[in-house]
């Protein structure tokens, strides 16, 4: 039996989120794909995907995507820098640096959501 350490977990869940954001992307084409057809249709692509399960599958694409990222700045590092003899350490760092920016982005998100985004107020 394969043992569960770090390094194997992040290579499993880079090759998910991966799979995860390819399915967005494909997604997200397939709803500016509805641009072609009308603001009226559009706004009801709009107007579906605005409600609490999407705008739940919105913050999880915000954790895969982040994940991804400081994964791959880890790999980075482990692969040009001298990170291998560190690497399960640097795992939880870059950990730590996401979820601070995951928090962050939520908070911006939940803001924007409930109207009290720093960028709406503004224009007001």
């Amino acid at each position: 039996m394969y043992r569960w350490h770090a390094g194997y977990v992040a290579w499993l869940l880079n090759r998910i989120t991966g799979i995860l954001i390819t399915f967005y992307l494909v997604m997200h084409i397939w709803v500016i794909h509805h641009l072609a057809h009308g603001p009226e249709k559009y706004r009801m692509v709009m107007d579906f995907l605005g409600s609490p399960i999407f705008v739940f599958f919105e913050i999880c694409i915000i954790g895969v995507v982040l994940y991804h990222m400081m994964n791959g700045i880890r790999i980075v590092l482990v692969d040009f820098g001298n990170g291998a003899w560190t690497h399960k350490t640097l795992f939880w760092v870059v950990m730590a640096i996401g979820v601070v920016l995951f928090v962050l982005c939520i908070w911006e998100l939940a803001g924007a959501l409930l109207g009290l985004s720093h960028a709406v107020a503004a224009t007001h």
